[in-house]
């Protein structure tokens, strides 16, 4: 039985912004979605509209992830509950649904139109939704249909259809020669199973699959050794790199990429902890440069309130380290304490900055590194936009860019608007993207006593400050 689709005319759909091109025969098969949100129309008069709402979200700003909002509505065909079936991108168009580019790339995409707590798909829907399948298959696309589940693990397309798609055999075969195809000629069904397994899941004896026979065919083990290479070679995909872009942007929900899965995987979380560590220096086996020589120490005085913060340093890098290391310091090893504190040492004294009075400021805000703020990935070291408000405060991707953010917006206090160098100029307006500083706070502490009721309410600030680095000062070298 032949489909018949109702046109985006008829439908009353937008011209799309542009077209990529994909034909059927270029794909694996079918994704099948829903709605989700919004529900389904209460009569098929309101399908039309229904379209024309999803469409303009779409291609509205920020829709399917994009900032300037998608090209499209993003699916190839809807069916709806009152088994009618419409053209949206139609065949031989790239869809923008299934979540990521490779998804998109392989697989075109029907969307059933309804939504949470919606009653389960009629049959009369169902049978379209097949018509709609092969109508795919006979366009040249492959036999695969799968849940847009199986490509970012949310609950598309809803418990009623999830079960659909499972039924064995499948609906859309029923009659053709796919149900024809003799077992001979098939994977065994635990093949896949034993290569997920084995490669997502380690191997875990307690995870293994009930249906994998007891002697796993070597033929099996070159399969799953095969497809290891391969995914090495191919590398970092990009639901991995949409996941680590957004988590380094703080996981705000409203942005959140479609490609991204509704439970990250633990190895994400260990692949995202090793390159941070690489990248940034503070991993858990950082490189081990030569220390630089010290500095002199420029005063032998105890500091006070009156201490100006534009200073060569009154402490050794030394002098910081063991302070710091003889304290808690939360969840960092020695080895990031160290790397923590010579980002400091170097990024202070660029800029005219005393490190001993940087370094104190952090341990007093941060419980020397103890605090929920300082610990990864948060890694705020010095308060910055913790207001008291739930969830309110700076989370940094690097302690690179942590104490770079620090070190400049104190500078920030400690010199008056326009005064500042070049450099200094740089690292305080780098710093104040982070968070902006009113110019009433510009240079209103070029001593320690003037932190006090400006970078923290407390009038005690600078006086524990000051306390914390005399304490440091008292170190051995």
């Amino acid at each position: 039985m032949a489909v018949r689709f109702v046109s985006r005319t008829q439908w009353g759909a937008k011209a799309p912004k542009s077209v990529t091109r994909r034909a059927p025969s270029e794909l694996s098969g079918v994704a099948v979605h829903w709605f989700g949100t919004p529900r389904a129309a209460q009569s098929h008069d309101g399908c039309a509209a229904l379209l024309r709402s999803v469409q303009n979200g779409h291609m509205g700003p920020k829709g399917l992830g994009v900032p300037s909002g998608g090209a499209d509505i993003a699916y190839n065909h809807a069916v709806c509950p009152h088994g009618k079936a419409f053209t949206l991108r139609g065949f031989g168009v790239q869809t923008g649904a299934n979540g990521d580019e490779a998804s998109n790339r392989t697989f075109a995409a029907v969307v059933f139109m309804s939504g949470t707590d919606d009653e389960a798909p009629r049959q009369e829907a169902l049978d379209t939704l097949v018509e709609v399948i092969r109508a795919w298959q006979r366009k040249g696309a492959g036999p695969l249909v799968k849940p847009h589940q199986f490509f970012t693990g949310s609950d598309c397309p809803g418990p009623d259809l999830l079960k659909w798609v499972d039924l064995k055999p499948a609906p859309w075969a029923k009659g053709t020669a796919a149900a024809r195809t003799l077992a001979a000629d098939e994977t065994p069904d635990w093949l896949l199973d034993f290569i997920f397994w084995r490669l997502a899941e380690g191997g875990a004896r307690k995870s293994r699959p009930k249906g994998l026979p007891k002697r796993i065919p070597p033929s099996a083990l070159e399969a799953a050794a095969r497809m290891e290479r391969m995914v090495n070679v191919m590398g970092p995909q990009q639901s991995f790199l949409d996941w680590a872009e957004w988590h380094l942007g703080g996981e705000k929900k409203e942005e959140r990429p479609r490609s991204v899965p509704r439970k990250i995987p633990k190895v994400w979380r260990d692949a995202f902890g090793r390159l941070e560590g690489i990248f940034s220096g503070d991993g858990s086996t950082p490189p081990t440069p030569s220390p630089p020589p010290e500095p002199p120490v420029s005063e032998s005085g105890p500091v006070t309130a009156r201490t100006t913060l534009l200073a060569a340093p009154r402490a050794t890098r030394a002098q910081l380290e063991r302070h710091m290391l003889a304290r808690a310091h939360g969840d960092y090893t020695e080895a990031n304490v160290r790397g923590i504190l010579g980002r400091y040492m170097t990024e202070a004294q660029a800029v005219g900055l005393d490190p001993l009075l940087v370094v104190s400021q952090m341990v007093l805000e941060t419980g020397n590194l103890t605090s929920h703020w300082s610990q990864v990935p948060r890694r705020n070291p010095a308060g910055i936009g913790v207001t008291g408000e739930p969830g309110a405060g700076i989370s940094f991707p690097s302690w690179k860019k942590a104490v770079r953010a620090h070190v400049g917006r104190l500078l920030a206090y400690a010199i008056p608007l326009g005064d500042e160098d070049a450099g200094q100029k740089k690292l305080i307006e780098e710093a104040l993207e982070w968070r902006p500083l009113p110019n009433t706070h510009r240079g209103v502490a070029p001593t320690i006593k003037g932190l006090a009721g400006t970078w923290a309410a407390d009038p005690k600030y600078a006086g524990k400050i000051v306390r914390i680095a005399n304490e440091i000062r008292k170190v051995s070298a």
